[in-house]
């Protein structure tokens, strides 16, 4: 009598089964629905039936003010009496992105409005990014909560501020990347032979083929700019950058704030690979077997793109505030040059041919022997970097280019740049 066959079950699915054992069990006493979306950290707080007994609104961030050029995420707190409790808890809305949501207010019980910028599902508020259009207004947001728009409607204001403001310009475009080499084709396998015939020889695996290389980075842009010190409706003192050619911008920053201005030469782009050698052809069998075929040799990695050459950037700075000329740092580096591509991977030998005894014999017949491994491919060579282009700053009448700018008035005083500071009862930020 034979045994029975014995199947091995393996521990993931054990796992995956008592998982859904549990799932089952549960499913009636917390819901289905409600107990994977704990598990996937979903569950949100259902508000359908719920009492709400107040309501606030405010923004993720310490300093309540807003960067036009930093996203900031809203921030909504409730204290509500859930369907079948009897005493309100407080809850508020998730904070980050790709949060645990459980136990937490959902964004989209939520509607978000503002003139100065557009809100995303996790409730961030991207602010319009010309810091022209805040400089002389507050970033006003109204929220509204859906469910009861009479009651829970808020506006919150925000000053805007400059704290994220570290520079601006643009480097040249990046090179394209070479592409990858394709992999060599396998070799044929031998003939079959017989008790009383060699098998043939399995056919050399082809070269993989050679990464393409990848393309050179662009040249940086050629920019003019203009830097004075200015004051708002909301500070008395920044600097103002005004970015003309082939960079059109206006920046605001704090006084005692290093600036970057970039005209930097795009990266060359990274090699491909090369393509891995084909697998050589197996022996075939007979009396001996066939001899395996030999690997590929792996395809050559392409070369790196050269970096591209770096722009230019003529700063004019208020000669009244020579202190610019230092705090104001100019970069026209080089393009980085690409990576080299690797070479491909080398082609497996093919296997000896079967032995194939003669009927009736004893001694068995000898197999062929295997193939070699091809060799790998080298690697491609690194991307030059790209020289560096020219960067001058001279004093000048540079107030002039902000004349007639909204909210910008240029500063008539002289001397060092010196501190900063809001004006007197311009105080902003929002109610929690």
């Amino acid at each position: 009598m034979h045994e029975p066959r014995r199947v091995p079950v393996r521990r993931p699915l054990l796992a995956a089964a008592a998982a859904t054992a549990a799932l089952a069990l549960a499913a009636p006493l917390l819901g289905g629905c409600n107990l994977v979306n704990r598990m996937l950290g979903k569950a949100t707080v259902n508000l359908d039936k719920a009492e709400i007994k107040s309501m606030s609104v405010d923004i993720r961030k310490e300093r309540k003010t807003i960067c036009p050029r930093e996203p900031v995420q809203m921030a909504v707190f409730a204290d509500v009496v859930l369907d079948g409790e009897s005493q309100p808890k407080s809850y508020e809305t998730w904070s980050g992105r790709d949060a645990n949501k459980n136990d937490k207010l959902d964004f989209v019980e939520f509607a978000f409005q503002s003139d100065l910028g557009q809100f995303d599902k996790e409730g961030f508020f991207a602010p319009r990014a010309d810091l022209l259009a805040s400089a002389d207004k507050e970033f006003a947001i109204r929220t509204v909560f859906k469910k009861q728009p009479d009651k829970f409607t808020f506006t919150t204001k925000y000053k805007p501020d400059y704290q994220c403001i570290k520079g601006g310009g643009h480097g040249g475009d990046a090179g394209n990347p070479g592409g990858s080499g394709q992999a060599g084709e396998s070799g044929h396998d031998g003939q079959l032979g017989s008790d009383s015939q060699a098998g043939g020889t399995g056919s050399q695996g082809s070269a993989g083929g050679s990464g393409g290389d990848g393309g050179n980075g662009g040249p940086g842009p050629h920019v003019q700019a203009f830097a004075t010190v200015v004051k708002t409706p909301y500070y008395d003192k920044l600097v103002a950058i005004k970015l003309t050619g082939e960079v059109e911008d206006f920046l605001l920053a704090p006084v005692d704030a290093p600036i970057v201005l970039r005209a930097t030469g795009g990266p060359g782009g990274s090699g491909g690979n090369g393509g891995s050698g084909g697998r050589g052809g197996n022996g075939g069998g007979g009396n001996p077997g066939g001899q395996g075929g030999n690997g590929g040799q792996g395809g050559g990695g392409g070369r790196g793109g050269a970096g591209g050459p770096g722009g230019s950037i003529e700063l004019v700075f208020d000669g009244r505030y020579p202190d610019l000329a230092s705090a104001i740092k100019l970069d026209v580096s080089g393009g980085p040059g690409g990576e080299a591509g690797a070479g491909g991977g080398s082609g497996s030998g093919g296997s000896g041919g079967n032995g194939i005894t003669p009927s009736g014999s004893s001694s068995p017949a000898p197999s062929g022997q295997h193939g070699s491994e091809g060799t790998h491919g080298p690697s491609g060579a690194a991307g030059k970097n790209g020289p560096d282009g020219h960067a001058s700053s001279h004093a000048g009448r540079a107030a002039d280019a902000f004349q007639g700018l909204a909210g910008i008035t240029p500063l008539d005083g002289g001397g060092g740049v010196g501190g900063s500071g809001a004006s007197a009862g311009k105080k902003g930020g929002g109610s929690k």
